[in-house]
C-alpha cells in the first residue's frame, strides 16, 4: 500500500493494523521517503514491557472480504479491495478530476435507455472465483439498480460499464488488476481514460472474454460498444 505522510500521521493506529496484511510505502511531497514493515524479529524477553502477543502474519497474505469491512469500518478514508489487498485511494489531482467531471457530465445528459450513470466515491462489490473485490470505478453506468439495490440502500450489482480516469498511482492497477476483475465479474464495457496522455482504451467483454477493443484520442471523443449511441466529449 502506498500512502502520503499527512495520512500516515493522521491515521497511525489504523495504518499499524494495516501492517498485518502488508507492507505500507510513504511518500511525500510525490517522492518515496521510506517503508514501514511489521516487525518480526525476537528479542531477550529480559529487556521488554510485558504486553500481550500479536500473532505474526505473513506479509502475503489476503484479505478476506469480512476482515475489509472490519478494518476499514468508521474511516473517513476510501478504501478498494482488490485481490485481497487493500489500497487507500489518495486524493485526486486536477486534470483527473476535470476528466471526471466532464465524462460525467455527458453521460447524464444521454438517454441511456433507462440506464442511469453514476460517479465516485460509491462501492461495487464484485465477485470472481468466489473472491469479493470491493471496488470505487471513477464512473460508470447501471441498468439494474432497482433490483439490486438491497434494503440498505446499496448496490449488489454488476454495473454494465465502468470508467477508470488515470492516476499516476494507479496505472498498473487500472490497466491489468481491475481490468482482469471487471471482466470476470460481468462487466461489459470498461473504459480507461488517460488525461495526461489524452488518450482512452475501450474494452467490450462477452462470455468473460474481451470481444472487441478501440483506442481513442481526445479529439475523436469516446464511442460505446455497448451501447449504440453513446459518444462523449471529454
Amino acid at each position: 500500500m502506498i500512502i502520503n505522510a499527512t495520512e500516515v500521521k493522521n491515521s497511525f493506529g489504523k495504518m499499524l493494523k494495516l501492517l498485518d496484511y502488508e507492507d505500507i510505502i510513504v511518500k511525500k511531497n510525490g517522492r518515496v521517503v521510506a517503508k514501514i514493515i511489521k516487525y518480526t524479529e525476537k528479542l531477550d524477553p529480559n529487556n521488554l514491557v510485558k504486553e500481550s502477543i500479536v500473532p505474526y502474519e505473513p506479509k502475503d497474505r489476503k484479505v478476506s472480504y469480512e476482515e475489509f469491512l472490519k478494518l476499514t469500518a468508521n474511516s473517513e478514508n476510501r478504501y478498494e479491495l482488490l485481490n485481497g489487498e487493500i489500497y487507500l485511494l489518495a486524493s485526486p489531482k486536477v486534470k483527473h478530476q476535470m476528466a471526471v467531471g466532464k465524462l460525467h457530465g455527458e453521460l447524464c445528459r444521454l438517454d441511456l435507455g433507462g440506464c442511469v450513470p453514476f460517479i465516485s466515491p460509491f462501492d461495487i462489490k464484485l465477485e470472481v472465483d468466489d473472491k469479493i473485490n470491493v471496488l470505487q470505478p471513477d464512473l460508470g453506468i447501471i441498468c439494474n439498480l432497482e433490483k439490486y439495490t438491497d434494503e440498505e440502500d446499496r448496490y449488489q450489482g454488476v454495473p454494465t460499464l465502468v470508467v477508470e480516469v488515470l492516476s499516476p498511482s494507479s496505472i498498473s492497477r487500472d490497466k491489468v488488476k481491475k481490468l482482469n476483475v471487471y471482466m470476470l465479474s460481468g462487466v461489459e464495457e470498461y473504459w480507461i481514460v488517460d488525461p495526461i496522455k489524452e488518450r482512452a482504451y475501450v474494452y467490450h467483454f462477452k462470455d468473460f472474454e474481451i470481444e472487441n477493443y478501440e483506442e481513442f484520442d481526445r479529439a475523436d471523443g469516446i464511442k460505446s460498444f455497448r451501447f449504440e449511441n453513446l459518444k462523449v466529449e471529454w
